[in-house]
């Protein structure tokens, strides 16, 4: 039930087509009740804005932006990574296993792992992990493994939860020359 979450995060990609994994790091900000910013700081400056029913892509190195309506999708994502509703919406969608830590380990995490109930999902999907601070009751570390072996993992530090964020964060004033692409919109 937190109303807002901001967090350090690295993001490390492992794929057949990668050489070696693809490490990249930045910002995480969550606003209550559909505002989302993840901002890259490096190896390639990018900022996925998702406001609402909007989301916006800026790869600030290309000068190019893409905007994209996710409408009721938002919506989904952010039930699936739990981020909105309760658990019986999130096992709607997902089968869950827990993992408790093991005696003594004082502090260690707990891991959720949601497997898809829907073959929509699991074309895209095969499993998360959800580590969560077992004090705090917040996620530390999401792994997504793809149905073609892409493993996608994101570790969070530093995480706050219930601040003041500045709703400047959750706007995106494109400097002039950035091409903007729309998606998906009349």
């Amino acid at each position: 039930s937190f109303r807002s979450l901001e967090a350090q995060f690295e993001q490390r990609t492992e794929s057949e087509m990668l050489v070696e994994p693809e490490v990249a790091r930045g910002a995480f900000f969550y606003q209550a009740p559909d505002k989302v910013r993840w901002e890259y700081y490096e190896p390639t400056p990018k900022i996925i804005l998702v406001d609402g029913d909007q989301m916006t892509t800026w790869y600030q190195d290309l000068g190019k932006a893409e905007t994209l309506r996710v409408g009721r999708h938002s919506d989904r994502v952010l039930k699936y990574l739990g981020a909105s509703g309760s658990l019986e919406t999130l096992m709607e969608y997902f089968t869950l296993r827990v993992r408790w830590p093991e005696a003594g380990s004082e502090g260690a995490p707990f891991r959720l792992t949601l497997s898809p109930l829907y073959e929509r999902i699991a074309k895209r999907l095969k499993v998360i992990h959800v580590d969560v601070d077992s004090r705090r009751f917040i996620p530390v570390r999401l792994h997504y493994v793809e149905p073609s072996g892409d493993e996608t993992d994101y570790l969070f530090k530093g995480v706050e939860t219930n601040t003041e964020l500045d709703p400047a964060l959750f706007e995106l004033d494109l400097p002039p020359g950035v091409v903007v692409t729309k998606r998906n919109q009349p």
